[in-house]
Protein backbone atom coordinates (compact mmCIF):
# COMPACT_ATOMS: atom_id res chain seq x y z
CA UNK A 1 0.00 0.00 0.00
CA UNK A 2 0.83 3.28 -0.56
CA UNK A 3 1.31 6.28 2.28
CA UNK A 4 -1.52 7.69 0.77
CA UNK A 5 -3.78 4.73 1.24
CA UNK A 6 -3.05 4.39 4.79
CA UNK A 7 -3.94 8.04 5.48
CA UNK A 8 -7.37 7.51 3.45
CA UNK A 9 -8.18 4.63 5.44
CA UNK A 10 -6.86 6.60 9.30
CA UNK A 11 -9.07 9.40 8.07
CA UNK A 12 -11.80 7.42 7.30
CA UNK A 13 -11.69 5.59 10.64
CA UNK A 14 -11.28 9.20 12.52
CA UNK A 15 -14.71 9.79 10.90
CA UNK A 16 -15.98 7.73 12.84
CA UNK A 17 -14.52 8.73 16.39
CA UNK A 18 -16.21 7.74 19.73
CA UNK A 19 -17.06 10.14 22.20
CA UNK A 20 -15.25 10.07 25.08
CA UNK A 21 -16.87 8.64 28.29
CA UNK A 22 -17.44 11.60 30.82
CA UNK A 23 -16.84 8.37 33.55
CA UNK A 24 -12.90 7.58 32.11
CA UNK A 25 -11.62 10.69 33.01
CA UNK A 26 -13.20 13.89 34.96
CA UNK A 27 -10.56 15.85 32.58
CA UNK A 28 -12.25 18.58 29.92
CA UNK A 29 -13.09 17.28 27.03
CA UNK A 30 -14.79 20.38 25.21
CA UNK A 31 -15.55 21.04 21.64
CA UNK A 32 -14.80 18.75 19.03
CA UNK A 33 -12.52 16.96 20.60
CA UNK A 34 -12.74 12.82 20.01
CA UNK A 35 -11.12 9.56 21.50
CA UNK A 36 -10.48 7.10 18.98
CA UNK A 37 -11.49 3.67 19.45
CA UNK A 38 -8.84 1.15 18.24
CA UNK A 39 -10.94 -2.39 17.41
CA UNK A 40 -8.68 -3.06 14.27
CA UNK A 41 -7.24 -6.42 13.00
CA UNK A 42 -3.04 -7.05 12.03
CA UNK A 43 -2.79 -6.03 8.48
CA UNK A 44 0.65 -7.36 8.13
CA UNK A 45 1.27 -10.70 5.79
CA UNK A 46 1.48 -14.06 6.95
CA UNK A 47 4.76 -14.09 7.24
CA UNK A 48 4.91 -11.56 9.65
CA UNK A 49 2.19 -12.65 11.88
CA UNK A 50 4.31 -15.71 12.06
CA UNK A 51 7.48 -13.23 12.85
CA UNK A 52 5.39 -11.29 15.52
CA UNK A 53 7.05 -11.22 18.58
CA UNK A 54 3.88 -10.72 20.64
CA UNK A 55 2.37 -13.73 18.84
CA UNK A 56 2.08 -15.92 21.75
CA UNK A 57 2.25 -15.94 25.73
CA UNK A 58 5.36 -18.10 26.43
CA UNK A 59 5.74 -20.59 29.03
CA UNK A 60 9.71 -19.29 29.27
CA UNK A 61 8.75 -15.27 28.70
CA UNK A 62 4.97 -14.49 29.76
CA UNK A 63 4.10 -11.09 28.18
CA UNK A 64 7.75 -10.46 27.01
CA UNK A 65 8.77 -11.06 23.27
CA UNK A 66 8.99 -14.67 22.14
CA UNK A 67 12.52 -12.99 21.14
CA UNK A 68 14.59 -10.54 21.93
CA UNK A 69 13.67 -7.62 20.87
CA UNK A 70 14.59 -6.29 17.06
CA UNK A 71 17.36 -3.30 17.29
CA UNK A 72 16.61 -1.62 13.73
CA UNK A 73 14.00 -1.96 11.43
CA UNK A 74 16.23 -3.35 8.25
CA UNK A 75 18.93 -2.48 6.21
CA UNK A 76 17.22 -0.41 3.69
CA UNK A 77 18.76 3.07 3.27
CA UNK A 78 16.25 5.40 3.82
CA UNK A 79 15.57 3.94 7.46
CA UNK A 80 19.48 4.94 8.35
CA UNK A 81 17.87 8.93 9.29
CA UNK A 82 15.47 7.21 11.09
CA UNK A 83 17.21 5.05 13.23
CA UNK A 84 20.09 7.80 13.52
CA UNK A 85 17.08 9.90 15.23
CA UNK A 86 16.15 7.50 17.38
CA UNK A 87 19.65 6.78 18.69
CA UNK A 88 20.27 10.64 19.02
CA UNK A 89 16.92 11.34 21.18
CA UNK A 90 19.25 12.15 24.10
CA UNK A 91 21.45 14.21 22.47
CA UNK A 92 19.13 16.05 20.51
CA UNK A 93 17.16 17.11 23.77
CA UNK A 94 20.65 18.72 25.16
CA UNK A 95 20.32 21.25 22.89
CA UNK A 96 17.89 24.15 22.22
CA UNK A 97 15.88 23.80 19.48
CA UNK A 98 18.10 21.14 17.72
CA UNK A 99 15.32 18.13 17.99
CA UNK A 100 12.11 19.53 16.34
CA UNK A 101 14.33 20.94 13.63
CA UNK A 102 15.89 17.83 13.29
CA UNK A 103 12.59 15.13 13.45
CA UNK A 104 11.18 18.52 11.20
CA UNK A 105 13.72 17.63 8.64
CA UNK A 106 13.69 13.73 7.92
CA UNK A 107 13.38 12.52 4.65
CA UNK A 108 9.80 10.66 4.34
CA UNK A 109 9.53 7.46 6.33
CA UNK A 110 9.81 4.34 4.11
CA UNK A 111 5.87 3.21 4.53
CA UNK A 112 6.27 1.09 1.22
CA UNK A 113 8.70 -1.52 3.08
CA UNK A 114 5.57 -2.18 5.33
CA UNK A 115 3.80 -4.90 3.06
CA UNK A 116 7.15 -7.30 3.22
CA UNK A 117 8.81 -6.25 6.60
CA UNK A 118 8.86 -9.48 8.83
CA UNK A 119 6.83 -8.94 12.33
CA UNK A 120 10.13 -7.98 14.52
CA UNK A 121 10.31 -5.57 12.14
CA UNK A 122 7.02 -4.18 11.85
CA UNK A 123 7.25 -3.76 15.98
CA UNK A 124 10.27 -2.13 15.70
CA UNK A 125 8.76 0.88 13.07
CA UNK A 126 6.22 1.17 15.55
CA UNK A 127 8.70 1.38 18.46
CA UNK A 128 10.82 3.87 16.17
CA UNK A 129 7.46 6.00 15.78
CA UNK A 130 6.42 6.06 19.06
CA UNK A 131 9.16 7.32 20.42
CA UNK A 132 10.16 9.97 17.68
CA UNK A 133 6.78 11.74 18.09
CA UNK A 134 6.63 11.89 21.93
CA UNK A 135 10.25 12.92 22.38
CA UNK A 136 9.16 16.20 19.64
CA UNK A 137 6.09 16.40 21.98
CA UNK A 138 7.60 16.61 25.26
CA UNK A 139 11.67 17.04 25.11
CA UNK A 140 12.48 19.94 23.17
CA UNK A 141 14.56 21.99 25.80
CA UNK A 142 13.20 25.50 26.39
CA UNK A 143 10.22 24.97 24.57
CA UNK A 144 7.04 26.22 26.82
CA UNK A 145 4.55 25.58 24.35
CA UNK A 146 3.31 22.10 23.81
CA UNK A 147 2.67 21.30 19.90
CA UNK A 148 -1.47 21.24 19.67
CA UNK A 149 -0.17 19.55 15.86
CA UNK A 150 1.90 16.34 15.30
CA UNK A 151 3.52 17.24 11.87
CA UNK A 152 2.37 15.27 9.01
CA UNK A 153 5.97 13.75 8.95
CA UNK A 154 6.08 11.80 11.79
CA UNK A 155 2.15 11.72 12.19
CA UNK A 156 1.25 9.85 8.57
CA UNK A 157 3.44 6.65 8.89
CA UNK A 158 2.66 6.45 13.03
CA UNK A 159 -0.76 5.72 11.84
CA UNK A 160 0.21 3.42 9.19
CA UNK A 161 3.00 1.52 11.19
CA UNK A 162 0.11 1.53 13.91
CA UNK A 163 -2.70 0.42 11.89
CA UNK A 164 -0.46 -2.70 10.73
CA UNK A 165 0.79 -4.10 14.10
CA UNK A 166 -3.18 -3.59 15.37
CA UNK A 167 -2.30 -0.78 17.87
CA UNK A 168 -3.08 2.66 18.73
CA UNK A 169 -0.76 5.40 17.34
CA UNK A 170 0.72 6.39 20.70
CA UNK A 171 3.69 5.68 22.79
CA UNK A 172 2.19 2.04 25.18
CA UNK A 173 3.93 -0.06 27.83
CA UNK A 174 5.11 -2.53 24.83
CA UNK A 175 7.09 0.02 22.98
CA UNK A 176 8.08 1.78 26.25
CA UNK A 177 8.83 -1.61 28.14
CA UNK A 178 8.51 -5.13 26.78
CA UNK A 179 10.12 -4.07 23.57
CA UNK A 180 12.83 -2.14 25.23
CA UNK A 181 15.99 -4.21 26.09
CA UNK A 182 18.62 -6.63 25.57
CA UNK A 183 20.65 -8.90 27.19
CA UNK A 184 24.39 -8.12 27.94
CA UNK A 185 25.08 -11.58 28.12
CA UNK A 186 22.80 -13.46 25.64
CA UNK A 187 23.15 -16.63 27.27
CA UNK A 188 22.24 -15.10 30.64
CA UNK A 189 19.41 -14.27 32.38
CA UNK A 190 16.56 -11.94 31.24
CA UNK A 191 16.76 -9.99 34.75
CA UNK A 192 18.02 -6.93 36.52
CA UNK A 193 22.09 -7.08 36.14
CA UNK A 194 21.96 -8.64 32.54
CA UNK A 195 19.63 -6.21 30.68
CA UNK A 196 19.87 -2.43 29.52
CA UNK A 197 17.74 -0.35 27.48
CA UNK A 198 17.77 -0.63 23.52
CA UNK A 199 16.47 3.49 23.73
CA UNK A 200 15.67 6.47 26.17
CA UNK A 201 14.12 9.57 26.25
CA UNK A 202 16.07 12.04 28.26
CA UNK A 203 18.39 8.98 29.33
CA UNK A 204 20.36 8.25 32.39
CA UNK A 205 20.96 5.83 34.83
CA UNK A 206 16.90 6.17 36.45
CA UNK A 207 15.06 6.35 33.29
CA UNK A 208 16.86 2.95 32.45
CA UNK A 209 16.45 1.40 35.62
CA UNK A 210 12.47 2.55 35.75
CA UNK A 211 12.53 0.65 32.75
CA UNK A 212 14.28 -2.25 33.61
CA UNK A 213 12.52 -3.09 37.01
CA UNK A 214 9.12 -3.37 35.01
CA UNK A 215 11.11 -5.79 32.81
CA UNK A 216 11.97 -7.68 35.65
CA UNK A 217 8.69 -7.95 36.79
CA UNK A 218 7.51 -9.03 34.02
CA UNK A 219 10.14 -11.77 33.36
CA UNK A 220 9.36 -12.91 37.20
CA UNK A 221 5.54 -13.46 36.33
CA UNK A 222 6.14 -15.50 33.12
CA UNK A 223 5.90 -18.91 35.35
CA UNK A 224 2.20 -18.28 36.85
CA UNK A 225 0.89 -16.48 33.75
CA UNK A 226 1.85 -19.57 31.80
CA UNK A 227 -0.14 -21.80 34.68
CA UNK A 228 -3.10 -19.66 34.81
CA UNK A 229 -5.27 -21.94 32.11
CA UNK A 230 -3.92 -25.23 33.12
CA UNK A 231 -5.18 -23.71 36.41
CA UNK A 232 -8.81 -22.77 34.56
CA UNK A 233 -9.15 -26.09 33.23
CA UNK A 234 -8.51 -28.12 36.44
CA UNK A 235 -10.80 -26.03 38.04
CA UNK A 236 -13.83 -26.85 35.63
CA UNK A 237 -13.10 -30.41 36.18
CA UNK A 238 -12.82 -31.02 40.00
CA UNK A 239 -9.03 -31.28 40.50
CA UNK A 240 -8.21 -29.95 43.30
CA UNK A 241 -4.47 -30.92 43.03
CA UNK A 242 -3.88 -28.60 39.85
CA UNK A 243 -5.85 -25.47 40.82
CA UNK A 244 -3.49 -25.99 44.10
CA UNK A 245 -0.50 -26.23 41.37
CA UNK A 246 -1.76 -22.84 39.99
CA UNK A 247 -2.44 -20.65 43.06
CA UNK A 248 1.23 -21.54 44.37
CA UNK A 249 2.38 -20.37 41.21
CA UNK A 250 0.77 -16.69 41.44
CA UNK A 251 1.12 -16.27 44.92
CA UNK A 252 4.99 -17.58 44.22
CA UNK A 253 5.58 -14.68 41.42
CA UNK A 254 3.52 -11.88 43.67
CA UNK A 255 6.14 -12.20 45.89
CA UNK A 256 9.09 -12.13 43.36
CA UNK A 257 7.37 -9.07 41.60
CA UNK A 258 7.25 -7.20 45.09
CA UNK A 259 10.89 -7.96 45.42
CA UNK A 260 11.83 -6.13 42.07
CA UNK A 261 9.26 -3.28 43.04
CA UNK A 262 11.44 -2.65 46.24
CA UNK A 263 14.41 -2.31 44.18
CA UNK A 264 12.92 0.91 42.52
CA UNK A 265 14.87 3.26 44.61
CA UNK A 266 18.06 1.74 44.44
CA UNK A 267 18.89 3.75 41.12
CA UNK A 268 15.71 5.65 40.13
CA UNK A 269 15.12 8.91 42.73
CA UNK A 270 11.71 10.10 43.03
CA UNK A 271 12.80 13.67 42.49
CA UNK A 272 14.65 12.52 39.43
CA UNK A 273 11.65 10.23 38.08
CA UNK A 274 9.47 12.98 38.36
CA UNK A 275 10.88 15.96 36.40
CA UNK A 276 12.45 13.99 34.15
CA UNK A 277 11.26 10.56 33.54
CA UNK A 278 7.81 10.46 33.49
CA UNK A 279 6.91 13.72 31.17
CA UNK A 280 8.24 11.93 27.60
CA UNK A 281 5.16 8.76 28.95
CA UNK A 282 2.31 10.94 29.34
CA UNK A 283 -0.53 10.78 26.18
CA UNK A 284 -2.82 13.11 25.11
CA UNK A 285 -5.97 12.53 26.71
CA UNK A 286 -6.94 13.59 30.27
CA UNK A 287 -3.70 15.77 29.87
CA UNK A 288 -4.01 19.78 31.33
CA UNK A 289 -1.56 20.52 28.75
CA UNK A 290 -3.71 19.23 25.73
CA UNK A 291 -6.93 19.31 27.04
CA UNK A 292 -8.45 18.97 23.50
CA UNK A 293 -5.95 16.54 22.61
CA UNK A 294 -3.68 16.25 19.75
CA UNK A 295 -4.43 16.70 15.84
CA UNK A 296 -2.48 14.42 13.50
CA UNK A 297 -1.66 16.18 10.39
CA UNK A 298 -2.73 14.62 7.27
CA UNK A 299 -4.22 11.97 9.78
CA UNK A 300 -6.76 13.52 11.52
CA UNK A 301 -8.64 17.16 10.88
CA UNK A 302 -10.34 17.35 14.47
CA UNK A 303 -8.03 16.47 17.52
CA UNK A 304 -7.34 12.83 19.04
CA UNK A 305 -7.18 12.11 22.72
CA UNK A 306 -4.86 8.97 23.54
CA UNK A 307 -4.18 8.02 26.96
CA UNK A 308 0.13 7.62 27.05
CA UNK A 309 2.24 4.63 28.72
CA UNK A 310 1.55 3.63 32.44
CA UNK A 311 1.72 0.64 34.32
CA UNK A 312 -1.94 -0.46 33.82
CA UNK A 313 -1.06 -1.77 29.95
CA UNK A 314 1.09 -4.50 31.79
CA UNK A 315 -1.38 -7.46 31.24
CA UNK A 316 -0.01 -9.21 34.03
CA UNK A 317 -3.10 -7.97 36.75
CA UNK A 318 -5.67 -8.30 33.88
CA UNK A 319 -4.89 -11.22 33.70
CA UNK A 320 -4.55 -12.69 37.12
CA UNK A 321 -7.61 -10.93 37.90
CA UNK A 322 -9.40 -12.84 35.09
CA UNK A 323 -8.23 -16.24 36.43
CA UNK A 324 -8.51 -15.66 40.09
CA UNK A 325 -12.56 -13.71 39.20
CA UNK A 326 -11.69 -10.71 40.65
CA UNK A 327 -14.08 -8.47 39.10
CA UNK A 328 -13.93 -4.64 39.39
CA UNK A 329 -17.30 -2.56 40.05
CA UNK A 330 -19.23 -1.20 37.15
CA UNK A 331 -17.78 2.35 37.19
CA UNK A 332 -15.30 4.16 35.13
CA UNK A 333 -12.44 2.37 36.73
CA UNK A 334 -13.53 -0.55 35.10
CA UNK A 335 -13.94 1.20 31.85
CA UNK A 336 -10.60 3.17 32.26
CA UNK A 337 -9.03 -0.75 32.49
CA UNK A 338 -10.77 -1.70 29.32
CA UNK A 339 -8.90 1.27 27.72
CA UNK A 340 -5.64 0.43 29.44
CA UNK A 341 -6.41 -3.17 27.36
CA UNK A 342 -6.67 -1.50 23.98
CA UNK A 343 -3.50 -0.34 24.21
CA UNK A 344 -2.36 -3.91 24.73
CA UNK A 345 -0.11 -6.09 22.13
CA UNK A 346 -3.11 -7.91 20.30
CA UNK A 347 -2.16 -11.48 21.59
CA UNK A 348 -2.30 -10.48 24.65
CA UNK A 349 -5.61 -9.34 24.39
CA UNK A 350 -6.86 -12.57 23.07
CA UNK A 351 -5.03 -14.19 25.97
CA UNK A 352 -7.23 -12.07 28.44
CA UNK A 353 -10.32 -13.05 26.57
CA UNK A 354 -9.76 -16.34 26.30
CA UNK A 355 -9.02 -16.51 30.64
CA UNK A 356 -12.48 -14.75 30.75
CA UNK A 357 -14.24 -17.19 29.00
CA UNK A 358 -12.63 -20.43 30.05
CA UNK A 359 -15.90 -22.33 31.03
CA UNK A 360 -16.61 -22.39 34.85
CA UNK A 361 -17.38 -26.08 35.42
CA UNK A 362 -19.91 -27.60 37.83
CA UNK A 363 -17.52 -26.20 40.52
CA UNK A 364 -17.63 -22.28 38.98
CA UNK A 365 -14.46 -21.70 38.25
CA UNK A 366 -10.92 -21.48 40.15
CA UNK A 367 -12.67 -19.08 42.82
CA UNK A 368 -15.76 -21.11 43.31
CA UNK A 369 -14.12 -24.29 43.88
CA UNK A 370 -11.83 -22.74 46.28
CA UNK A 371 -14.96 -21.17 47.75
CA UNK A 372 -16.77 -24.94 47.81
CA UNK A 373 -13.83 -26.44 48.91
CA UNK A 374 -12.51 -24.64 52.11
CA UNK A 375 -9.61 -25.70 54.08
CA UNK A 376 -6.21 -25.78 51.92
CA UNK A 377 -8.03 -24.62 48.36
CA UNK A 378 -9.54 -21.66 49.97
CA UNK A 379 -6.16 -20.79 52.07
CA UNK A 380 -3.85 -21.13 48.72
CA UNK A 381 -6.92 -18.73 46.47
CA UNK A 382 -6.60 -16.11 49.81
CA UNK A 383 -3.22 -16.29 50.10
CA UNK A 384 -2.66 -15.37 46.36
CA UNK A 385 -5.66 -12.61 46.54
CA UNK A 386 -3.34 -11.55 49.76
CA UNK A 387 -0.55 -11.06 47.47
CA UNK A 388 -2.13 -9.40 44.73
CA UNK A 389 -3.37 -6.94 47.30
CA UNK A 390 0.22 -6.51 48.49
CA UNK A 391 1.69 -5.80 45.42
CA UNK A 392 -1.29 -3.16 44.14
CA UNK A 393 -0.41 -1.48 47.66
CA UNK A 394 3.38 -1.32 47.32
CA UNK A 395 2.63 0.28 43.52
CA UNK A 396 0.16 2.99 45.11
CA UNK A 397 3.08 3.67 47.64
CA UNK A 398 5.33 3.87 44.72
CA UNK A 399 2.87 6.50 42.74
CA UNK A 400 2.84 8.36 46.16
CA UNK A 401 6.39 8.55 46.62
CA UNK A 402 7.07 9.38 43.04
CA UNK A 403 4.37 11.93 41.98
CA UNK A 404 1.76 12.90 44.56
CA UNK A 405 4.14 13.59 47.07
CA UNK A 406 6.38 15.94 44.81
CA UNK A 407 3.02 17.82 43.91
CA UNK A 408 0.14 17.47 46.02
CA UNK A 409 -2.03 19.18 42.85
CA UNK A 410 -0.98 16.44 40.57
CA UNK A 411 -3.87 14.04 40.09
CA UNK A 412 -3.46 12.41 36.50
CA UNK A 413 -0.51 9.90 35.57
CA UNK A 414 0.90 9.67 32.77
CA UNK A 415 -2.17 6.86 31.81
CA UNK A 416 -4.20 10.30 32.06
CA UNK A 417 -6.40 8.71 34.92
CA UNK A 418 -6.85 9.83 38.71
CA UNK A 419 -4.20 7.47 39.67
CA UNK A 420 -4.44 8.02 43.56
CA UNK A 421 -8.33 6.83 43.54
CA UNK A 422 -7.78 4.46 40.78
CA UNK A 423 -4.82 2.63 42.48
CA UNK A 424 -6.96 2.78 45.89
CA UNK A 425 -10.05 1.61 43.97
CA UNK A 426 -7.83 -1.49 42.89
CA UNK A 427 -6.41 -2.76 46.21
CA UNK A 428 -9.99 -2.23 47.70
CA UNK A 429 -11.50 -4.56 45.11
CA UNK A 430 -9.22 -6.84 45.40
CA UNK A 431 -8.82 -7.23 49.17
CA UNK A 432 -12.78 -7.75 49.06
CA UNK A 433 -12.57 -10.74 47.29
CA UNK A 434 -10.69 -13.04 49.91
CA UNK A 435 -13.08 -16.03 51.05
Amino acid sequence: HTAHCFVAEMMSRHRRLCNISSDCRNSSARGPTRAICFRKKQTIHAQAALDDPFREVSTSRGFLPVLDPARSIGSDVRLAPWEQAMEEIPKLAVATGSLRRTLDALPPFPVDLLPTMSGSQAWRAYQLLSFLPHAYMWCERGKATTPTVLPARLAQPWAAVSKAVGMPPVLVYATYNLLNWRRLDPLGPVALGNIVCLNNFLGGLDEEHFRLVHIDIEQRAAGAIAALQPMQQAAAQGDASGVLNGLHAVTGALRDMQGSLSRMGENCDPYVYYHRVRLPMSGWRGNPALPQGLVYEGVSEEPVQLYGETGAQSSILHAFDAALGIQHPEDWLKSYLADMERHMPPAHRRFLSQLRAAPPGPSGGVRGLCSSSGGELRDAYNDAVTEMEKFRSQHKAFAFSYIAKLNQKETQGTGGSDFMPALAGYCATTAAHLI
